[in-house]
């Protein structure tokens, strides 16, 4: 064993390099005693089998780690460890980005944290990712400096002292988990529950015991909910992977706050009313779209009318929107089919045209339009539509006064 020993503005870093024999290891080890002796800021960044991990560092202080499939759940099992009760403060909304420390950097500036806890929450995360980041053989780092670092709660970071007492319990673990042949598994993956063994008396096949063998949980998981070690849970599990009554499977990550805030908007809001626009122009569509979905509407652009007739007759759009002259068929002979049918003969059409004939408007009131619009139409006029027969929004101008109409009625 090496024993190096640095000294950087006052305080003394001991990094004890290990044998040859852990390659991967020593090239870690060496880039985070190069950021702490440095004091840099910035991400030092691992690609692995795929997947990117990254450390950050502000001043050679350890910030927070990231990487891996499982992001959400890591935090949510750092969360039920160290602050089962507490509640994210969700009214300066969730942030993106690291929003895992930003969420702890504001609870803690509120005081609605304790610093000890919060810094507890970064070190259980950062636990993890090094254990899965951690590789015998030898990695490849790369670093990225940050010459305008955002504000940070400094009081969170790890000092070089902090972070080396986390590195060796990290290592002691992966060590173990080499020694008992278990490298083969991943504590990222789910376990499922297979067969029966023959070994009645074994802990693993008491009921409360193999309700967490369902392929939902992950090894992580299911050693925190049961109060155990990883190793000596996976030691465990061992046996029975081998006996094929175990499997190992791969399993997708939770919601993040951002994603659950969105899914929660999504089943309170109202669901979006659909109208259909049918027009040959895919820069027509893109156009009327702008107008439309803002107001709150889902617009179906149809370009084969012929083709997507199923489509239309099973969103039964509560307007439409028909282009007059398309190369597959006129607008005026389609909307005189939709008006045969039970499901339309009611649904306002509304047709679009660069004409502006007698011709053209005596045809589309034979065929059954509402309505009849010059393109490309303004977007009052549309709105007007979306009032007229929708009655979906107040229509006025920034004075409080009602718009004039300047849409013609067919007929």
């Amino acid at each position: 064993m090496i024993l190096r020993h640095y000294n950087k503005a006052r305080h003394y870093f001991y990094l004890a390099i290990m044998v040859c024999d852990l390659p991967g290891v020593n090239t870690l080890l060496r880039a985070f005693t190069d950021i702490h002796t440095a004091t840099k800021t910035g991400k030092l960044s691992l690609t692995l089998q795929g997947e990117q991990w990254h450390y950050y560092f502000l001043d050679g202080r350890f910030l927070f780690a990231s990487g891996g499939p499982h992001r959400v759940r890591r935090w949510q099992r750092a969360l039920n460890r160290h602050c089962p009760h507490w509640r994210i403060d969700i009214q300066g909304g969730i942030p993106k980005g690291l929003w895992e420390y930003q969420l702890l950097h504001r609870a803690v500036s509120s005081g609605s944290l304790e610093v000890s806890t919060g810094k507890a929450i970064l070190a259980a995360i950062a636990a993890e990712v090094l254990f899965t980041s951690l590789r015998p053989t030898d990695i490849t780092c790369q670093w990225t400096p940050s010459h305008h670092p955002p504000q940070h709660e400094s009081r969170l970071a790890l000092s070089p002292k902090e972070f080396r007492r986390l590195f060796d319990s990290v290592l002691g673990l992966w060590q173990q988990w080499q020694g008992l042949g278990l490298t083969y598994i991943s504590p990222d993956h789910a376990a499922l529950w297979t067969g029966k063994t023959r070994d009645s008396k074994h802990a693993l096949t008491t009921r409360s015991a193999r309700t967490f063998f369902n392929g939902q949980y992950t090894l992580w998981d299911i050693a925190q909910r049961q109060r155990r070690s990883l190793s000596d849970l996976t030691r465990t599990l061992h046996h029975f992977i081998n006996q094929g009554t175990l499997q190992l499977r791969d399993i997708g990550d939770l919601p993040s706050p951002i994603e659950q805030m969105q899914m929660v908007a999504a089943a309170v809001a109202p669901p979006r009313r659909t109208i259909a626009y049918i027009d040959d122009s895919a820069t027509a569509g893109a156009y009327l779209r702008q107008i439309i979905e803002p107001q709150g509407f889902e617009l179906m652009f149809i370009q084969n009318p012929l083709q997507d007739l199923p489509l239309l007759l099973k969103q039964q759009p509560e307007l439409i929107f028909l282009d007059l002259n398309m190369p597959l068929i006129h607008g005026c002979d389609f909307c005189s089919f939709l008006r045969k049918t039970s499901i339309f003969q009611a649904t306002p059409i509304v047709i679009l045209t660069n004409s502006d004939g007698t011709v053209d408007r005596l045809r589309a009131n034979i065929s059954g339009a509402s309505e009849f619009l010059a393109k490309p139409a303004q977007r009052r006029d549309v709105l007007q539509v979306l009032d007229k027969y929708i009655q979906s929004m107040p229509l006025t101008s920034a004075n409080g006064q009602l718009f004039n109409s300047h849409r013609s009625t067919v007929g």
